[in-house]
C-alpha cells in the first residue's frame, strides 16, 4: 500500500501574522489548496484582535492514502492540559509523543498558546449529516527552541477528515478560575458533538434519517456557540464563538431560517413534514445567542443576522397559529412548534413559545422596534389565556397544546422553568413587573422537580 508523506508548514506562519482591527472586520477568511493528486483541502480562519486565532480545515481525500501536515509552536518548554471524562483536569510537562486522544487539548509554552481538536475523518451522508469513521494521531516533537505538532490522517476515497485549532501569543482559558475550568470541562467535542467544516454537529437521533452508528448532523442550535458567548469568560470563548457564529449564518437559507435538513420520522409521519424543516425553539436559540454577540461585541454581523432570522420568525408567527382568547376578549397566540411547505399544522409546546418570546423581548429592547415587542406580547397572552390547562395533576406542565385542544406529550426535567423565568427576568426589565399567570405555572413546576428530585434547574 502507498503512503504519501506531506509535511505542511503553513499554519505557524499564519499564526504569527500580527492581528488587526481590519483582519477582524472581514470575518471568515475561506481559501481551497490543491496539494496533489490525491488531495486537495479547504481552511477557514478568523481572528479577534487582541484574543486570538481560529482555524478549521477540511481534508478531502481521492486515494487509499496518507495525508500528515505539522505545524510548530515556539518556545523551550510547555505544559499540556485536558480533562478526564469527569471534568477533572489533567496537567503534566509536555514531552515528546502522541498526545491522548478523544480530549480537547490545550497546549502552552512560554511564547504561544494553543488548543487543539481531536482530528477525525467522517463520510458525507448527504442532508447536513456526516458518519465519524476514523480517529486519527496527533504527536509532538521537541526541536531547538520550538514544538513540532503533528497530525495524521489514514483517508479512503470519497472520505474527508477534519482538524481544528485555537491560537494565541496570550493565555486562552484561565485555569486558576475554577468557573472556567467547570466550563470547559463540560465542553464535548469527541463523543456527544463534532465540529465540522459547515459548523457544529450532534449526534442523530434514531428518528432522523439519515442515521447510521457514528452519524451526527448539523443542528440549527448550536449548543456550544450558545454556551461560549453566553458565559464567556476567556478568550478561547470569545474566538471560538465568534468563529462558529458566523460559520453558522452561511447556514441561513433564503427564507431566512436555519433549517433541520434531515428528515425526522415523526415529524413526517404525524404532521407530513419532510426534510429541510423549520424549528422554532432551535432557531429562536440562535436568535438570542446573535442578540447577546452583538451586545458583547457590537459588530453588525449580529445584528443582520438576528433580524433576517427574526423577519420570517414573524412571518411563520402571523400565519402558523392558534388564536385563543380569554374572558376579556384579549386575543393570544400559540405558534406551531414546526413548519415545512407540505406539512399539515403542528403542537405548541410551551418551551419553544417562551424562547421565543425571550427573544423577541430581547430584540425589541434593541431595536425599539414595536412589531417585535407585539408578537412577544401576542405570544405572552396565548400562554396567559391557556394557564391552567398547562398544569397536569401532579403539578408538572404540559408539553405541549394540540391541534384538536388537548394537551400531550412530555415535558422537560427543567429547561421549561428555566425558560419560564427568563421571560420573568425580561417582563421586569421592560414592564417593571412579573406576570403573576407565568408565577402560577413557575411554582406549579418547581413544586414537581422538588417531589422529584429534580435539580440543575437555574436557581436565580
Amino acid at each position: 500500500m502507498k503512503y504519501f508523506r506531506l509535511l505542511l508548514i503553513t499554519i505557524m506562519l499564519l499564526i504569527m501574522i500580527p492581528f488587526s482591527t481590519a483582519e477582524a472586520s472581514s470575518g471568515i477568511t475561506e481559501y481551497n489548496i490543491h496539494v496533489n493528486e490525491h488531495f486537495s483541502y479547504s481552511q477557514r480562519e478568523f481572528r479577534l484582535p487582541d484574543k486570538g486565532w481560529f482555524f478549521i480545515r477540511k481534508i478531502n481525500s481521492s486515494a487509499d492514502d496518507s495525508y500528515l501536515t505539522s505545524f510548530e509552536i515556539p518556545g523551550d518548554s510547555g505544559t499540556l492540559r485536558y480533562f478526564d471524562t469527569d471534568g477533572t483536569l489533567v496537567e503534566t510537562n509536555l514531552t515528546g509523543g502522541v498526545l491522548p486522544a478523544g480530549k480537547m487539548l490545550f497546549l502552552s509554552t512560554e511564547k504561544y498558546n494553543y488548543i487543539l481538536g481531536q482530528p477525525y475523518s467522517y463520510k458525507d451522508l448527504g442532508s447536513g449529516t456526516v458518519q465519524s469513521i476514523g480517529a486519527h494521531t496527533i504527536s509532538i516533537s521537541r526541536g531547538e527552541g520550538k514544538w513540532l505538532v503533528t497530525q495524521r490522517f489514514k483517508l479512503l476515497p470519497g472520505n474527508f477528515g477534519i482538524m481544528w485549532g485555537i491560537g494565541s501569543s496570550e493565555p486562552l482559558v484561565d485555569f486558576s478560575n475554577k468557573y472556567q475550568r467547570i466550563i470547559w470541562g463540560s465542553y464535548d467535542l469527541s463523543e456527544n458533538a463534532r465540529l465540522l467544516y459547515d459548523g457544529y454537529h450532534y449526534r442523530s437521533p434514531s428518528s432522523y434519517i439519515p442515521y447510521t452508528k457514528g452519524s451526527y448532523w448539523r443542528i440549527p442550535s448550536d449548543y456550544l456557540t450558545n454556551s461560549l458567548i453566553k458565559t464567556g469568560g476567556s478568550p478561547a470563548s470569545d474566538v471560538l464563538g465568534n468563529a462558529l457564529l458566523r460559520i453558522a449564518h452561511k447556514n441561513i437559507n433564503e427564507e431566512g431560517y436555519i433549517p433541520s435538513l434531515p428528515k425526522s420520522l415523526w415529524l413526517y409521519d404525524d404532521y407530513g413534514i419532510n426534510e429541510g424543516f423549520f424549528d422554532t425553539r432551535f432557531n429562536a436559540d440562535t436568535l438570542e445567542t446573535n442578540i447577546i454577540a452583538h451586545r458583547k461585541f457590537g459588530d453588525p454581523v449580529f445584528r443582520d443576522a438576528s433580524l433576517k432570522l427574526a423577519e420570517y420568525y414573524l412571518m411563520h408567527g402571523t400565519t402558523r397559529k392558534i388564536v385563543t382568547y380569554d374572558s376579556f376578549e384579549n386575543e393570544g397566540w400559540l405558534v406551531e412548534d414546526y413548519y415545512r411547505t407540505g406539512g399539515i399544522p403542528t403542537h405548541i409546546s410551551l418551551n419553544h413559545q417562551l424562547q421565543a418570546i425571550h427573544a423577541f423581548y430581547m430584540l425589541y429592547e434593541d431595536e425599539n422596534d414595536e412589531r417585535f415587542l407585539s408578537f412577544a406580547d401576542k405570544m405572552l397572552q396565548g400562554i396567559k389565556n391557556t394557564t391552567y390547562l398547562w398544569i397536569k395533576d401532579d403539578n408538572n406542565l404540559e408539553y405541549a397544546y394540540l391541534q384538536n385542544g388537548e394537551m400531550g406529550l412530555r415535558d422537560y426535567d427543567y429547561l421549561t422553568y428555566n425558560d419560564l423565568l427568563n421571560v420573568q427576568d425580561d417582563l421586569m426589565r421592560i414592564k417593571g413587573q412579573r406576570d403573576p399567570d407565568l408565577d402560577v405555572l413557575i411554582h406549579s413546576k418547581k413544586f414537581w422537580m422538588d417531589t422529584n428530585g429534580i435539580t440543575g434547574y437555574r436557581k436565580w
